[in-house]
């Protein structure tokens, strides 16, 4: 007899999609089909209720998936380097690449972190998003857990729900920032950018911490926790306070705010991606209860950038 699992994650209102859409956002790994056909069979709960695929979606809601062990998911391998920094038999942490996709998404099948993890391992292949439990941006490097089985995949994205992961970043970003900081503002999605997130008091609760800084003139080098996991978040609140993280041109950062070094200011105009690196994580382990901690240098493109920073 197949061992089933449950698979949970949340999703948010839209509108203008059926649920069977949303899901096929939430999960692009996944066919349309075998989405709907898991509605059908009554394997896909909302908020714990039988569901059809026409629904729509008024408020946040849970979604549970009961997957059977052998169900793959449709994403290819691809042989791409991964820098693993921490494995064992349950999980495994990864450094991602700046500039390297976490998820696949709908029009962006290939060249990702997915793609990637399947090659090195392919029994992720029976895992939902290849066994990853969060996400990093496009433009932002850093640790990212991997697990490699359903158990561990639902243990620890409960933990990562219940906020009991601790996510630390290193960012440069523009101006002089003194001030060690609690930022607690509300983040939604821009109602015409659809990239991009703002802050608005009628968004998802989002706070970010700066523990320290060292400071310049025109640069600071910040030293970040998130307590949430809102998608931008570090970017957004940076960007409210009026420091956009360098490089980072969705979010209002222009090479002239470097214009008295010019040495960074040459370096970013020639650097695609941010200054913006996930460097340690802290949490329990899924099934012995140790303590897990990881520290996870940046690369060598971050350490210039910090190096310009600091010359003058």
């Amino acid at each position: 007899m197949k061992s089933k699992n449950i698979f949970e994650f949340d999703i948010s209102p839209d509108h203008q999609l059926r649920l069977d859409q949303i899901l096929s956002k939430e999960l692009p790994e996944y066919s349309r089909s075998r989405i709907q056909k898991w509605i059908k069979d009554k394997k896909l709960l909302v908020n714990g209720q039988e569901c059809l695929s026409k629904d729509k979606i008024k408020k946040v809601s849970k979604v549970e998936i009961e997957i059977d062990e052998d169900e793959e998911i449709d994403v290819s391998p691809e042989d791409i380097k991964l820098d693993i920094i921490y494995e064992d038999d349950t999980l495994l942490v990864v450094n991602k690449y700046s500039g390297m996709v976490t998820h696949t998404a709908i029009g962006n099948y290939s060249g990702t972190l997915q793609n990637a993890l399947l090659h090195y391992d392919p029994r992720l292949r029976k895992l939902p998003r290849a066994g990853i439990i969060h996400r990093l941006d496009k433009q932002t490097s850093g640790a990212l857990i991997v697990c490699k089985n359903l158990k561990s995949q639902f243990i620890l994205s409960k933990l990562m729900q219940e906020r009991r992961i601790s996510k630390k970043y290193i960012a440069v970003v523009s101006g002089s920032l003194k001030s060690t900081l609690v930022i607690d503002k509300p983040i939604r999605r821009h109602r015409v950018n659809r990239k991009k997130m703002i802050v608005d008091e009628n968004g998802k609760n989002a706070k970010t911490i700066i523990h320290s800084s060292i400071y310049k003139e025109h640069v600071s080098i910040l030293d970040l926790e998130i307590i949430t996991g809102r998608t931008h978040q570090i970017r957004v609140h940076l960007s409210d306070l009026g420091h956009p993280v360098l490089g980072d041109k969705l979010y209002g950062y222009k090479h002239s705010k470097l214009k008295k070094n010019g040495k960074l200011q040459q370096f970013m105009e020639n650097f695609d991606g941010i200054a913006l690196h996930a460097y340690h994580l802290k949490f329990k382990h899924p099934f012995d209860d140790k303590d897990i901690e990881i520290e996870c240098l940046p690369g060598d493109a971050f350490n210039v950038i910090r190096s310009l920073a600091l010359e003058n």
